[in-house]
C-alpha cells in the first residue's frame, strides 16, 4: 500500500467518524424527548404550500391504495376505497410506480413480483423483476395471490381468465384516469413514489412527469424516490412538481430541526417530508412526530406527512401535533379515529 492510498483511506475514516459524531450529537439530545404537549401549534393560514393543512384537518392517505383492505396497488383497492369513501375518508392516494421492460409505467411497490403475485410459479424462478417483463407479459399474474385478510387468502389460486380484471398489473395512467373520472366533486391529491433505480428511475420520472402535466395534477401531486440519483434527477429536471425529501435530506432536516438552525441556509428544494413516526429500534431516541419537528417543517413551508400509520393511537397523536397527513393501510380506522378526536 503506497503513501497516497494510505492517505486516502485515512481521510475516508476521518470523514466517516466525523459524520457519525455530527449525526449522533443531535440524536442523543433527543433521547426520551417528546414535547407533544409542551409547545403551541404553529397555525398554517399563511402557508403557500398546498399540501400543508390547517390544524385539526389532518388528511388521510390510502397507503398503497389501502393495502390492509384489498390487494395493494391494484385497481380493486382503488375501486373499493373510491366507491365507499364515506367509510374511508380518503383525501390522498399513495402508490408506487416502476417501468416495465417496454417502458410502461406500472403501479407496483416491490422491485420483484414475487411477494404479491404468483410470479415464481408462473416463470419457474425467484426474483422476477418488474423491468424484466413487458407490460403484456406481466398480465398473466394474479396480483392478489398473497393478499391475506382474517387469516385467509381470498384470491389465491386464481389463474388465467379466472383472475378478476381488477387484479392484473395496472398502468399508472389508467389508475389516475379512473380516479379522476369517478371522484365526483372531490379532488384527490396524489403521493407517488418512484421505485425504479438508475436509468429506469429516470425513465419513470419522465413518464410520470408527462402524466402529471397532461392530467393537470401539478398542484395536487407530490412525487418521491428513496434513490438518491433518481431524486436528484427529479429535482433538477422537473422542479415544478412538488417533491418529497430523500433519505439524506430527511437526515439533514432532522439535525437542523433538533438544533434549531436556519433551514434556509441549506437551500432545500423539497416541499414535503414522508417520514415514519418512529420505530421499535428508535423508541425513546428518535421521534419525528413531535410538535417541534412539525412546527419546524411548517415554519419553512414544508408539509409533514407520515407513513405507515396503522394504529389509532398514533393517528390521534400525530393529528394533535399538527401533522398534515397520515398514510395508512387502514383508512377506515384512521377516519373513525379522526372523527372522535377532541383537539
Amino acid at each position: 500500500m503506497n503513501f497516497l492510498t494510505s492517505l486516502v483511506n485515512l481521510t475516508k475514516k476521518i470523514y466517516h467518524v466525523g459524520m457519525t459524531i455530527v449525526v449522533l450529537i443531535p440524536l442523543l439530545l433527543t433521547m426520551g424527548a417528546d414535547d407533544s404537549e409542551k409547545r403551541d401549534i404553529i397555525e398554517n393560514e399563511n402557508a403557500t404550500n398546498p399540501h400543508i393543512v390547517s390544524y385539526g384537518e389532518m388528511e388521510i392517505s390510502a397507503h398503497r391504495s389501502g393495502a390492509g383492505i384489498a390487494p395493494q396497488n391494484t385497481l380493486m383497492a382503488f375501486e373499493k376505497v373510491l366507491k365507499d369513501n364515506d367509510k374511508f375518508g380518503v383525501d390522498i392516494y399513495e402508490f408506487d410506480v416502476q417501468v416495465t421492460k417496454d417502458g410502461k409505467l406500472i403501479i407496483m411497490h416491490d422491485l420483484t413480483y414475487d411477494a404479491t403475485s404468483n410470479a415464481v410459479e408462473e416463470f419457474g424462478r425467484e426474483n422476477v423483476y418488474a423491468n424484466e417483463l413487458t407490460y403484456e407479459e406481466a398480465q398473466v399474474l394474479n396480483m392478489g395471490e398473497n393478499f391475506q385478510v382474517n387469516g385467509e387468502y381470498p384470491y389465491r389460486g386464481l389463474r388465467g381468465d379466472d383472475i378478476p380484471y381488477n387484479l392484473h398489473v395496472p398502468l399508472c395512467e389508467d389508475i389516475i384516469d379512473y380516479i379522476e373520472k369517478n371522484s365526483g366533486d372531490k379532488k384527490y391529491d396524489y403521493i407517488i413514489e418512484i421505485k425504479s433505480k438508475g436509468e429506469d428511475g429516470e425513465k419513470a420520472a419522465d413518464e410520470l412527469q408527462r402524466i402529471i402535466k397532461e392530467k393537470g395534477l401539478t398542484e395536487r401531486a407530490i412525487w418521491a424516490s428513496s434513490n438518491q440519483s433518481v431524486s436528484n434527477y427529479m429535482r433538477d429536471t422537473y422542479p415544478e412538481i412538488a417533491r418529497s425529501a430523500n433519505i439524506l435530506e430527511v437526515l439533514q432536516f432532522y439535525i437542523y430541526a433538533r438544533m434549531d438552525w436556519d433551514l434556509d441556509l441549506a437551500n432545500v428544494s423539497y416541499s414535503a417530508l414522508h417520514i415514519p413516526y418512529g420505530s421499535s429500534a428508535a423508541d425513546g431516541l428518535i421521534n419525528l412526530g413531535t410538535r417541534k419537528v412539525i412546527n419546524y417543517a411548517h415554519k419553512y413551508n414544508i408539509a409533514a406527512q407520515y407513513w405507515t400509520i396503522n394504529d389509532a393511537e398514533a393517528v390521534e397523536y400525530l393529528a394533535k401535533n399538527g401533522a398534515d397527513c397520515v398514510m395508512t393501510d387502514y383508512p377506515d380506522m384512521a377516519y373513525e379515529t379522526l372523527k372522535n378526536i377532541k383537539y
